[in-house]
């Protein structure tokens, strides 16, 4: 399997936080997710992801326009597949899958890992990690929901770390 992020940034809002090595190593960390947990179609031999960097001003007209919700947020997803329900559902029988877009802003993530002691680096994975699990269906709206997807992303900054495989 086969991970292609493409990424953009607006009006450099993601200086000193994303480059070529981090996207690499991201990109394999998807990768290996899907590998292991299987969750597209066997047709699908590579995914693409879109991940724009954003300004909190940025963000949060983001955030007003599409969630109703004031104020700029760290990440939000928007998922190509999901149906009317909410799953995922995508084609079965492409090989080239673009899965949706991400949409980060470090200046809020930089906040977030300041006040959740971590580093920068480190929450920035988390955002994406995220990102991508909404991309492909999860959700955390439900306690259960948040328990699986927290410890599924967990794994991901895991293994960008190389603290697990």
């Amino acid at each position: 399997m086969k991970t292609t992020i493409h990424s953009g940034d607006l009006q450099n809002a993601a200086d000193n936080v994303w480059n070529a090595g981090t996207a690499e190593r991201i990109e394999k960390v998807i990768s290996d997710y899907i590998e292991a947990e299987k969750p597209l179609p066997e047709a699908v031999q590579e995914c693409e992801i879109s991940l724009t960097f954003a300004g909190p001003q940025q963000m949060a007209e983001i955030n007003k326009e599409y969630r109703d919700t004031e104020g700029p947020t760290d990440v939000l997803s928007f998922a190509m597949w999901e149906n009317e329900e909410g799953v995922f559902e995508p084609p079965s029988d492409w090989d080239s899958l673009p899965l949706g877009d991400i949409v980060v802003c470090p200046e809020a993530v930089a906040r977030n890992a300041e006040e959740n002691g971590k580093s920068a680096e480190s929450e920035m994975v988390l955002v994406i990690c995220h990102g991508f699990l909404h991309l492909i269906g999860f959700d955390h709206a439900e306690e259960e929901e948040r328990a699986d997807m927290w410890a599924r992303q967990e794994r991901m900054v895991k293994e960008f770390f190389g603290e697990s495989k």
